[in-house]
């Protein structure tokens, strides 16, 4: 029997792929693309325009697997604020999980960030980051950065950006742990951040950072990413899909035990844009 080939927009899987976090990035990606019921439709969605202050927040729930295996508590927020050549930025996540009477998921990150144009596509930045992970022996860091951000891409819905720079390390570890690097090093940051706008409140983006320590303890390095999908609901609340990683190629050693090199953190819920 002859078999009709599959439509155009019909999302084909390979067998054994699947896993839950991108099960649900690829469910709310479908939802984002999808164009709203009712009414004919007259072209893609107008994009928005710049603002020159931007606040989102999202609330939900998320799975942890790592150095924690949890259903724990998150909660996001970004807000952005435009003036005369400046560009001030803050952002913070943050999941929390208890089992059995017991915290099993503490991790904060969280960041001040200013961004000074200096030519067509082309800017400075100075940032200070605290970032708090309890389960890889991480009690408090601070991060102190500066560096040069490139646009690489810029159009109305594709935006790219590429930055190197260098990062001020200071760090404080949990009772019982001990760093095989220094409680303060510098390292050297190349990043890079992806956004899709699909529409007026639906978006992909993907962003990833890699931190190499430079000096005494080269062999030592950071890569941290995050993905995530947002589906809109309304015109300014959405669903939203997250997932972060976070890797350390010399964690800490907890009570004479090695903890494991990445944590990962997926999480999902509302997400709130105005």
């Amino acid at each position: 029997m002859r078999q009709t080939p599959p439509a155009a927009d019909t999302l084909i899987v390979p067998r054994g792929t699947w896993s839950l976090p991108t099960t649900c990035l690829a469910l709310v990606a479908l939802l984002a693309t999808a164009a709203p019921h009712g009414g004919a439709q007259s072209g893609p969605a107008p994009v928005k325009p710049s603002r020159k202050i931007d606040f989102t927040t999202s609330l939900g729930f998320s799975q942890a697997s790592g150095n924690a295996n949890a259903l724990t508590a998150n909660a996001t927020n970004t807000l952005r604020i435009a003036l005369a050549g400046w560009s001030v930025q803050q952002d913070l996540a943050f999941f929390y999980g208890e089992a059995n009477e017991t915290v099993n998921t503490n991790f904060w990150n969280g960041g001040l960030r200013g961004d000074r144009t200096v030519a067509d596509r082309v800017s400075l930045f100075v940032a200070s980051r605290y970032d708090r992970n309890v389960l890889q022996g991480i009690a408090n860091r601070f991060q102190q950065g500066f560096g040069v951000t490139v646009k690489a891409v810029e159009r109305p819905r594709e935006k790219l950006q590429v930055a190197l720079g260098g990062s001020l390390f200071s760090q404080q570890l949990t009772d019982g742990s001990v760093a095989k690097v220094s409680r303060a090093f510098p390292a050297a940051r190349a990043a890079i951040d992806f956004r899709r706008q699909l529409t007026g409140v639906a978006y992909v983006r993907q962003s990833a950072e890699f931190l190499p320590a430079v000096g005494d303890t080269a062999r030592s390095y950071f890569v941290n990413a995050e993905s995530a999908v947002v589906a809109p609901l309304s015109r300014s609340l959405g669903l939203k899909v997250g997932y972060i990683v976070r890797y350390n190629s010399e964690p800490p050693v907890r009570n004479n035990v090695p903890l494991r090199t990445t944590d990962t953190f997926f999480s999902s819920g509302l997400t709130l844009t105005f």
